[in-house]
């Protein structure tokens, strides 16, 4: 009974002596912060941490300080850089039209350029003969490799019919044939080439004052490039002599295909004679190489 009596009061007296502990222990700590704190307060009046606090001022504190107030400078000119950076790129921008404006006027001039030589290289040719031609440009060359011939662009809208001639020139070589009109679309015409195997023109041989009639025939297909053929074996040929178109079918004045073709046309001169019997043959070489021409001239008429 007695037991049961004591047992409140043990449980209150230790709960006591634990609050007693927990107040106790708060005290110590600050009592002992305290004296450290007295204690480094004295050492440090003695001179002991100035060595310890000048390697933590200048070891650690400035160079953090100084690397903020780098820090704080570079925020501060960022905002002009940026607007700097977007109007450097506002002026790349504009200095980039203005290149590209440059170079297409540039183009421009250099195509006027092209165009005025070629208006003057026609108007030279004109004055030297009695045509009238008009220029196209050269657009595609022949896929098929057994034949020969070009694509230009120009025409029936521009007066352009099949078996006119067609001119070129190139280097100091004179302006001379390179091919008949085949076939003709609205805006286009199909060239056959005067070395294709197909292509057959009557010509003359001129040779100190003296004219000799035959057939040019290209000879592209045979490894050659043209074949002057049917002329008589009494006549004297040289090498070096021109040749020149005959414009025997625009003198019978029949609508066949060849009669647009004037004569007088300068095609090559002979580059050597041979025989095939019965007739003298000789190979030309042509003035102008038809497979390097670019720009053409097509005879549309003769002038009145």
């Amino acid at each position: 009974m007695r037991d049961l009596l004591d047992a409140p009061l043990l449980k209150l007296r230790g709960a006591n002596l634990r609050r007693a502990a927990n107040f106790r222990w708060p005290l110590i700590l600050a009592l002992g912060f305290c004296l450290l704190a007295l204690l480094l307060l004295h050492l440090d009046r003695r001179g002991l941490f100035k060595q310890s606090r000048e390697f933590l001022d200048q070891g650690l504190i400035t160079p953090a300080l100084k690397n903020l107030g780098g820090l704080h400078n570079a925020m501060a000119d960022l905002g002009p850089n940026l607007q700097s950076n977007s109007s450097l790129r506002a002026e790349n921008e504009r200095l980039k039209q203005q290149v590209s404006q440059l170079q297409a006027e540039v183009l421009l001039r250099e195509q006027a350029l092209v165009e005025n030589a070629r208006l003057r290289q026609q108007l030279a040719l004109a004055a030297k003969s009695n045509w009238n031609l008009l220029g196209a440009e050269v657009m595609v060359r022949s896929a098929d490799a057994g034949r020969r011939g070009i694509s230009i662009n120009c025409g029936s809208a521009e007066g352009v019919a099949p078996g006119m001639a067609v001119l070129g020139q190139t280097g100091s070589e004179p302006t001379a044939l390179v091919g008949i009109v085949a076939e003709v679309g609205p805006h286009t015409a199909r060239v056959l080439l005067i070395t294709d195997l197909s292509s057959q023109i009557s010509a003359r041989v001129l040779h100190e004052g003296t004219a000799t009639l035959g057939l040019v025939q290209g000879q592209w297909q045979r490894g050659s490039r043209l074949r002057l053929e049917q002329l008589e074996q009494e006549i004297t040929l040289v090498v070096g002599s021109a040749v020149v178109s005959a414009g025997l079918t625009s003198e019978l004045n029949l609508a066949l295909p060849l009669a647009a073709v004037p004569g007088g046309i300068p095609i090559g001169r002979i580059e050597k004679l041979g025989s095939n019997g019965h007739t003298q043959v000789a190979e030309l070489w042509p003035y102008v190489d038809p497979d390097q021409v670019r720009y053409v001239w097509v005879i549309l008429s003769l002038k009145g």
